[in-house]
């Protein structure tokens, strides 16, 4: 599936030729982890693994379908994601054994709080790096459910293994039928590994989009994080202990249920706030309209569905630099201005005049 495509820093890959073909290397160390990884969980799990990954995928899914109308990343990034996720929940193990070389007592309060800390922010760095590696001008283009959408399978792909073994350990496990990463035990509910790390990307994407002012911007791009090292401490703190410590964890996440309605929330926001984004720009920009399902005249070499499909990712790339540039100011303006003209002259061709959504504000390229 196509991904936008803005020029950024030169990749350099390591290959070697197997029967005249070039395979990178990279690939083959993808392949070997995920067999590693995946592999070796069922064989010490058993069908304990097999529904511990199902339930995983099949939050993935949800997500990557619930987003299909407004991201622009490719189902190849969030595979990748998926299995760098995966790789964080190795590199947590080295960590948690160091920590245990210092605090021994797996029941220690400060292992509580600790383990969950250092997840959490596992979880999110492949989210941050891929941002981080698209270069300023594809970052720009990017929206809020791209980031949403990163975050979930990251955090999906770091909680199989954990999520093995804790059904394997429990035997039956009780979840909301629509959401099966959970886990109800009594009145409480374990929202998952997906489920805070997706809370976490919805606030950062927001955040990236909106591009509020300091320090509003900080506070609303962690404070998914920040929730979801709270009720992911709460859970942990919370296993065999009772008293008004606990009774306290219990009232503020409300035994874990907030944390799937801030989920819920934030996914509303992301999709409404990128629909909405996307439609400002169609409505400043008729030339870009789907006249029966099918991109303009000038967009129709090669195969239809291809086509309109990297036409829709072109478009909402437009889009979300167009609603940057409608909030940013000084030197980012400038930037976003020229991007804009790219991405422009990439949409329709001969290059139009840009305007951006609002009618107050100056055309952005000429």
């Amino acid at each position: 599936m196509p991904e936008i495509a803005i020029p950024g820093r030169p990749v350099n890959s390591a290959s070697f030729t197997v029967a005249g073909r070039q395979i990178p290397i990279r690939v083959c160390l993808f392949w070997a982890g995920l067999t590693i990884w995946l592999g070796n969980t069922v064989i010490q799990t058993g069908s304990s693994g097999f529904a511990a990954l199902f339930a995983s995928l099949t939050f993935v899914f949800e997500i990557a379908l619930i987003t299909s109308f407004t991201r622009t990343i490719s189902l190849d990034r969030v595979a990748s994601t998926y299995c760098l996720g995966g790789a964080m929940a190795a590199v947590m193990w080295v960590v948690a054994y160091a920590f245990t070389s210092v605090e021994p007592n797996v029941d220690a309060v400060s292992r509580q709080f600790f383990v969950p800390f250092m997840e959490e922010l596992l979880k999110v760095a492949p989210v941050l790096f891929i941002l981080w590696r698209f270069g300023e001008s594809r970052r720009s283009s990017v929206g809020a459910s791209d980031v949403l959408l990163l975050a979930a399978a990251s955090g999906g792909g770091f909680g199989v293994v954990e999520e093995a073994y804790i059904r394997q350990s429990l035997h039956s496990v009780q979840s909301l039928a629509w959401l099966p990463i959970t886990r109800i035990n009594g009145e409480t509910l374990t929202a998952g590994h997906g489920v805070w790390t997706t809370l976490a990307g919805a606030t950062l994407g927001l955040a990236l989009l909106w591009r509020p002012r300091k320090p509003l911007n900080y506070l609303l791009a962690s404070s998914g994080l920040f929730w979801s090292i709270l009720d992911h401490s709460h859970h942990n703190y919370g296993v065999d202990r009772s008293g008004f410590s606990v009774d306290s964890f219990n009232f503020i996440t409300g035994h874990g249920w907030f944390s799937l309605y801030f989920f819920i929330l934030g996914v509303i926001a992301v999709i409404g706030t990128d629909a909405y984004a996307v439609r400002a720009m169609v409505s400043s920009h008729p030339q870009l309209k789907l006249h029966g399902f099918k991109p303009p005249a000038n967009r129709r070499e090669g195969s239809p569905l291809k086509v309109l499909w990297a036409f829709l990712l072109e478009r909402r790339a437009f889009a979300y630099v167009l609603f940057r540039f409608q909030r940013s100011q000084g030197a980012m303006r400038e930037k976003l201005q020229k991007l804009a003209a790219v991405l422009g002259r990439r949409l329709m061709r001969p290059s139009p005049v840009l305007v951006s959504p609002k009618k107050s504000d100056a055309a952005v390229a000429q």
